[in-house]
Protein backbone atom coordinates (compact mmCIF):
# COMPACT_ATOMS: atom_id res chain seq x y z
CA UNK A 1 0.00 0.00 0.00
CA UNK A 2 1.48 3.31 -1.21
CA UNK A 3 -0.17 6.30 0.99
CA UNK A 4 0.39 9.67 0.53
CA UNK A 5 -1.77 12.58 2.54
CA UNK A 6 -2.54 16.13 1.23
CA UNK A 7 -3.81 18.65 3.78
CA UNK A 8 -5.76 21.77 2.37
CA UNK A 9 -7.05 24.40 4.53
CA UNK A 10 -9.15 27.57 3.48
CA UNK A 11 -11.71 30.13 4.69
CA UNK A 12 -15.71 30.07 5.93
CA UNK A 13 -16.76 33.25 7.49
CA UNK A 14 -19.61 32.15 10.35
CA UNK A 15 -21.89 35.13 11.42
CA UNK A 16 -23.08 34.45 14.16
CA UNK A 17 -26.31 36.10 16.34
CA UNK A 18 -26.32 36.50 19.28
CA UNK A 19 -41.52 22.33 39.55
CA UNK A 20 -39.24 19.79 37.96
CA UNK A 21 -38.21 19.74 34.36
CA UNK A 22 -37.03 17.21 31.88
CA UNK A 23 -33.99 17.77 30.57
CA UNK A 24 -32.21 16.12 27.28
CA UNK A 25 -28.20 17.47 26.39
CA UNK A 26 -27.93 17.43 22.79
CA UNK A 27 -25.39 17.84 20.36
CA UNK A 28 -25.33 18.30 16.94
CA UNK A 29 -22.52 19.13 14.42
CA UNK A 30 -22.64 23.17 12.58
CA UNK A 31 -24.95 23.57 9.92
CA UNK A 32 -26.83 20.85 11.00
CA UNK A 33 -30.65 20.29 11.63
CA UNK A 34 -31.78 19.44 15.12
CA UNK A 35 -35.49 18.56 16.13
CA UNK A 36 -36.87 18.83 19.96
CA UNK A 37 -40.10 17.33 20.55
CA UNK A 38 -42.63 18.02 23.30
CA UNK A 39 -45.07 16.41 24.98
CA UNK A 40 -47.54 17.77 27.25
CA UNK A 41 -50.34 16.11 28.89
CA UNK A 42 -53.95 16.88 29.57
CA UNK A 43 -54.45 20.58 28.62
CA UNK A 44 -57.64 22.96 28.41
CA UNK A 45 -59.09 24.75 25.39
CA UNK A 46 -57.66 27.94 26.29
CA UNK A 47 -54.00 26.62 27.14
CA UNK A 48 -51.07 27.89 25.10
CA UNK A 49 -47.64 25.70 24.86
CA UNK A 50 -44.69 28.59 24.33
CA UNK A 51 -41.15 27.81 23.43
CA UNK A 52 -38.76 30.19 24.18
CA UNK A 53 -35.15 30.11 23.95
CA UNK A 54 -31.88 31.09 26.82
CA UNK A 55 -28.48 31.97 24.76
CA UNK A 56 -24.98 30.47 25.95
CA UNK A 57 -24.03 33.54 25.48
CA UNK A 58 -26.34 36.58 26.31
CA UNK A 59 -26.46 39.20 23.95
CA UNK A 60 -28.59 41.13 25.12
CA UNK A 61 -28.16 42.47 28.57
CA UNK A 62 -30.60 41.47 31.13
CA UNK A 63 -32.83 38.76 28.86
CA UNK A 64 -32.67 35.52 29.72
CA UNK A 65 -35.42 33.66 27.99
CA UNK A 66 -36.18 35.03 24.35
CA UNK A 67 -39.37 33.89 22.89
CA UNK A 68 -39.83 31.61 19.77
CA UNK A 69 -43.23 30.02 19.26
CA UNK A 70 -46.93 30.05 21.33
CA UNK A 71 -48.55 27.12 19.78
CA UNK A 72 -48.07 27.47 16.12
CA UNK A 73 -47.70 30.93 15.89
CA UNK A 74 -43.99 32.88 15.48
CA UNK A 75 -42.68 34.70 17.66
CA UNK A 76 -39.41 35.18 16.44
CA UNK A 77 -37.75 37.17 12.77
CA UNK A 78 -36.24 33.87 11.86
CA UNK A 79 -39.09 31.56 10.11
CA UNK A 80 -36.26 30.36 8.01
CA UNK A 81 -34.54 28.70 10.36
CA UNK A 82 -37.01 27.90 13.27
CA UNK A 83 -40.08 25.82 12.60
CA UNK A 84 -42.48 24.78 15.02
CA UNK A 85 -44.92 21.92 13.67
CA UNK A 86 -47.96 22.45 16.47
CA UNK A 87 -50.13 18.79 16.04
CA UNK A 88 -52.47 19.51 19.24
CA UNK A 89 -53.96 16.69 20.85
CA UNK A 90 -52.75 13.17 19.83
CA UNK A 91 -55.35 10.64 20.69
CA UNK A 92 -53.22 7.84 20.17
CA UNK A 93 -50.17 9.21 22.76
CA UNK A 94 -53.11 10.89 24.90
CA UNK A 95 -50.89 14.05 25.14
CA UNK A 96 -50.11 17.49 23.14
CA UNK A 97 -47.45 17.37 21.12
CA UNK A 98 -45.33 20.17 19.73
CA UNK A 99 -41.36 19.52 18.24
CA UNK A 100 -39.41 22.67 17.38
CA UNK A 101 -36.75 22.44 14.17
CA UNK A 102 -34.01 24.72 14.07
CA UNK A 103 -31.96 24.19 10.17
CA UNK A 104 -28.57 25.39 9.43
CA UNK A 105 -27.19 25.57 13.09
CA UNK A 106 -24.96 28.19 14.02
CA UNK A 107 -22.18 28.55 17.08
CA UNK A 108 -25.05 31.56 18.45
CA UNK A 109 -27.72 28.73 18.88
CA UNK A 110 -26.13 27.07 21.58
CA UNK A 111 -28.61 27.64 25.00
CA UNK A 112 -31.39 26.45 26.42
CA UNK A 113 -34.56 25.59 24.51
CA UNK A 114 -37.52 25.20 27.07
CA UNK A 115 -40.95 23.80 26.21
CA UNK A 116 -43.63 25.11 28.52
CA UNK A 117 -47.34 24.82 28.87
CA UNK A 118 -49.11 28.24 30.66
CA UNK A 119 -51.63 26.08 32.29
CA UNK A 120 -50.83 25.74 36.22
CA UNK A 121 -48.14 22.84 37.29
CA UNK A 122 -47.52 21.93 33.93
CA UNK A 123 -43.60 20.29 33.80
CA UNK A 124 -41.63 22.01 31.19
CA UNK A 125 -38.84 20.46 29.25
CA UNK A 126 -35.21 21.52 28.48
CA UNK A 127 -33.17 20.86 25.42
CA UNK A 128 -29.65 21.56 26.35
CA UNK A 129 -28.26 22.37 22.67
CA UNK A 130 -24.34 22.15 21.89
CA UNK A 131 -22.61 22.90 18.77
CA UNK A 132 -19.46 20.55 17.68
CA UNK A 133 -17.41 20.68 14.26
CA UNK A 134 -18.92 19.01 11.35
CA UNK A 135 -17.11 16.49 9.39
CA UNK A 136 -17.82 14.51 6.25
CA UNK A 137 -15.83 12.09 4.26
CA UNK A 138 -15.60 12.09 0.48
CA UNK A 139 -16.89 10.34 -1.83
CA UNK A 140 -18.55 8.82 1.29
CA UNK A 141 -18.71 7.35 4.61
CA UNK A 142 -20.51 4.41 5.64
CA UNK A 143 -19.18 1.48 3.43
CA UNK A 144 -16.66 1.20 0.26
CA UNK A 145 -16.23 -1.88 -2.04
CA UNK A 146 -13.54 -2.14 -4.48
CA UNK A 147 -12.90 -4.60 -6.97
CA UNK A 148 -9.99 -5.72 -8.05
CA UNK A 149 -10.13 -3.32 -11.11
CA UNK A 150 -9.64 -0.40 -8.77
CA UNK A 151 -5.97 0.30 -8.20
CA UNK A 152 -6.23 3.48 -5.89
CA UNK A 153 -8.41 5.48 -3.71
CA UNK A 154 -8.86 9.02 -2.96
CA UNK A 155 -10.62 9.67 0.86
CA UNK A 156 -11.20 13.32 1.65
CA UNK A 157 -12.01 14.16 5.03
CA UNK A 158 -13.51 17.82 5.35
CA UNK A 159 -13.75 19.55 9.04
CA UNK A 160 -15.27 22.85 9.96
CA UNK A 161 -14.77 24.83 12.97
CA UNK A 162 -17.85 25.88 14.66
CA UNK A 163 -15.79 29.20 14.82
CA UNK A 164 -12.91 31.15 13.12
CA UNK A 165 -10.49 29.58 15.17
CA UNK A 166 -7.66 28.08 13.12
CA UNK A 167 -7.44 24.40 12.55
CA UNK A 168 -3.94 23.15 13.85
CA UNK A 169 -3.03 20.25 10.57
CA UNK A 170 -1.61 18.18 13.63
CA UNK A 171 -5.05 17.41 15.18
CA UNK A 172 -6.49 16.00 11.96
CA UNK A 173 -5.53 12.63 11.58
CA UNK A 174 -6.49 9.17 9.48
CA UNK A 175 -6.70 5.65 11.31
CA UNK A 176 -6.73 2.66 9.49
CA UNK A 177 -8.01 -0.44 11.87
CA UNK A 178 -6.95 1.81 14.93
CA UNK A 179 -3.64 2.57 13.67
CA UNK A 180 -2.53 6.29 12.45
CA UNK A 181 -1.59 6.35 8.99
CA UNK A 182 1.71 8.52 9.19
CA UNK A 183 3.51 9.48 6.05
CA UNK A 184 6.73 11.23 5.24
CA UNK A 185 5.41 12.30 1.83
CA UNK A 186 2.58 14.57 3.34
CA UNK A 187 2.22 17.73 2.11
CA UNK A 188 0.11 20.47 4.23
CA UNK A 189 -0.84 24.04 2.94
CA UNK A 190 -2.12 26.13 5.01
CA UNK A 191 -2.76 29.84 5.09
CA UNK A 192 -4.60 32.27 7.76
CA UNK A 193 -7.68 33.05 9.73
CA UNK A 194 -9.11 28.85 8.20
CA UNK A 195 -11.92 27.59 9.92
CA UNK A 196 -12.02 24.40 7.74
CA UNK A 197 -9.31 21.77 6.84
CA UNK A 198 -9.31 18.92 4.32
CA UNK A 199 -7.27 16.23 4.91
CA UNK A 200 -7.09 13.96 1.22
CA UNK A 201 -5.65 10.06 1.83
CA UNK A 202 -4.37 8.68 -1.68
CA UNK A 203 -4.43 5.07 -1.20
CA UNK A 204 -2.13 3.81 -4.08
CA UNK A 205 -1.31 -0.10 -5.71
CA UNK A 206 -4.51 -0.94 -3.59
CA UNK A 207 -4.10 -4.99 -1.85
CA UNK A 208 -6.45 -7.48 1.11
CA UNK A 209 -4.53 -5.62 3.61
CA UNK A 210 -6.32 -2.10 2.70
CA UNK A 211 -9.51 -3.79 3.69
CA UNK A 212 -10.94 -2.77 7.27
CA UNK A 213 -12.04 0.65 8.72
CA UNK A 214 -10.82 3.72 8.12
CA UNK A 215 -11.05 6.32 10.62
CA UNK A 216 -10.32 10.64 10.25
CA UNK A 217 -10.63 12.24 13.71
CA UNK A 218 -9.75 15.90 14.48
CA UNK A 219 -8.88 17.08 18.11
CA UNK A 220 -8.54 13.68 19.27
CA UNK A 221 -12.23 12.83 18.85
CA UNK A 222 -13.58 16.44 19.02
CA UNK A 223 -15.29 15.18 15.73
CA UNK A 224 -14.67 11.66 13.72
CA UNK A 225 -15.73 9.45 11.12
CA UNK A 226 -15.51 5.84 9.92
CA UNK A 227 -15.65 4.50 6.21
CA UNK A 228 -14.99 0.68 6.06
CA UNK A 229 -13.52 -0.46 2.96
CA UNK A 230 -14.03 -3.99 1.76
CA UNK A 231 -11.47 -4.93 -1.28
CA UNK A 232 -12.15 -8.11 -3.58
CA UNK A 233 -10.72 -9.60 -6.37
CA UNK A 234 -14.02 -11.08 -7.46
CA UNK A 235 -14.85 -8.33 -10.05
CA UNK A 236 -18.34 -7.65 -8.75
Amino acid sequence: MTVQLLLIVFSITITSIGGTSHIWNINEEIDSSVSFRCEIDELNPNAVITWVYRPKIYKIKGVKWLPLYANARRLTQDNHRYIVDYSGYNEKTKKYLSILSINQLKLSDEGIYMCKSNQYQSIASLFNLTISPSMKILPNDGIIELNRVQRSINLSCIVREVSMNTIDPLHLKWYHNNHEIKNSQSIEKLFKHENQATLHLYIRHLSFNDSGLFKCVYDNGKASKNVQIFYTSSGK
